[in-house]
């Protein structure tokens, strides 16, 4: 059974396999958190690769085959380039999709989490980022997601989250 879905999606990591070929986690209006097979994505004629950056919002069409998810095409919507030229910003947003990846169910509608997911991303490409502005992002996740009502420090934050995770978060600059 083939089911074709257009949607939204935000580029949270991407994994190369043998050949052409990645696996690209997204975060979708539609469908939540995918991991999608893109077929020979790494050809020197593709048109897909520059889109599927980390951190690049696109449209994407996903096909579904049995029980695979296959990115079958995508255009670019934005790629955030203002976050991509700041070493703090880009920091924050792989801490950011990091603990998304480890937090986020897969293939469960998440539409709040989506929506702050986007926003974040463009006040983050339009304003300076700082502790304050991380932390209060970080707690209005962990608020949506429903591990803690309560505002934490970030220093709090970060043993919460590597707590709830059972892995120590990595050590991007920020």
């Amino acid at each position: 059974m083939r089911k074709t879905i257009k949607t939204e999606a935000i580029v949270l990591m991407k994994r190369s396999l043998l050949g052409k070929d990645l696996i690209i986690t997204v975060f979708t209006k539609e469908l939540g958190k995918a991991r999608l097979l893109a077929k020979g994505v790494k050809k020197i004629t593709s048109r897909r690769l520059p889109h599927i950056q980390t951190g690049n919002l696109i449209k994407a069409v996903i096909n579904k085959k049995g029980e695979y998810l296959y990115l079958q095409q995508t255009d670019l919507i934005s790629a955030f380039s203002n976050i991509k030229k700041d070493e703090k910003k880009v920091g924050f947003l792989y801490n950011l999709f990091f603990v998304l990846d480890r937090l986020l169910p897969e293939e469960q509608k998440e539409t709040t989490a989506y929506n702050l997911t986007k926003k974040t991303l463009i006040d983050l490409s339009k304003n300076n980022v700082t502790q304050g502005n991380i932390t209060t992002y970080v707690n209005q996740f962990l608020s949506i997601f429903g591990y803690s009502k309560k505002n934490m420090t970030f220093d709090e934050q970060k043993l919460f989250l590597e707590e709830l995770i059972h892995e120590k978060l990595p050590n991007f600059v920020i």
